[in-house]
């Protein structure tokens, strides 16, 4: 994901880590992807952070990349609605629409108690969310291109306003070998985020449109959540 500015979304999710959780030290990130986004956080601050994803292929490209730059991160192959860890987290991380890959409420849930299970009382679940608004709005979002030295792609999308799925296909070319991949994403309204969340124990601290400071509400196209586990969970 060249396109994306992960320095930009390292500081805003490290503001929000200021704002809402100042004691944080250890974090664990779910769907990493090839690290791009924990190495950007490494820059800002010495946490302990531990990286994971469901690829094992991602997992290996990202220690390959923390190798490269000196970063001490810790990266491993984990499912975010089936996992354990040794000791409680001050802080759990899901960007980038992660959360959206999740297409059954039931996975939604189970990622939601992964989470609660994982934080120390008073620790903090920050994550973002494409909504339906992301999708109906934006038809820049339904195709697209773009092209570098030994590299392209073209992007189809389409949504489905009754199942709310957006699915994506990218055909890809990189030095004239061509690959193609499929994505499925499904846009929760931010009511059902809120009653999920809730269900699984969270206190929401903030629900915050794009990455500014404003409330979010129904008509955001995306959200950044905190959520909090009680102190006496």
């Amino acid at each position: 994901m060249e396109h994306v500015d992960y320095d930009l979304w390292a500081s805003h999710v490290q503001g929000l880590l200021q704002d809402f959780a100042p004691e944080t030290e250890k974090i664990l990130e779910l769907g990493c992807g090839t690290g791009s986004f924990a190495l950007a956080m490494r820059q800002l601050a010495d946490y302990t952070y531990v990286a994971t994803d469901g690829s094992e292929r991602m997992i290996k490209v990202a220690r390959a990349k923390a190798e490269m730059e000196g970063a001490d991160l810790q990266f491993e192959t984990a499912d975010f609605t089936d996992f354990r860890v040794d000791h409680p987290l001050d802080a759990v991380l899901l960007l980038y629409d992660g959360l959206n890959y999740l297409l059954d409420s039931k996975d939604l849930a189970r990622m939601f108690d992964c989470v609660f299970r994982a934080l120390r009382p008073g620790g903090v679940f920050v994550f973002d969310q494409s909504t339906p608004a992301n999708s109906v709005n934006n038809e820049a979002l339904m195709e697209d291109s773009g092209e570098a030295e030994g590299f392209s792609y073209v992007r189809h999308s389409s949504y489905d306003p009754t199942t709310r799925i957006h699915s994506t296909v990218f055909e890809i070319q990189v030095l004239g070998r061509e690959f193609r991949e499929e994505h499925r994403q499904r846009a929760y309204s931010l009511r059902e985020i809120l009653r999920a969340s809730r269900k699984a124990g969270f206190e929401c601290v903030a629900h915050l449109e794009d990455f500014g400071h404003d409330e979010a509400s129904e008509e955001s196209e995306r959200i950044h959540w905190v959520l909090r586990k009680p102190a006496k969970a």
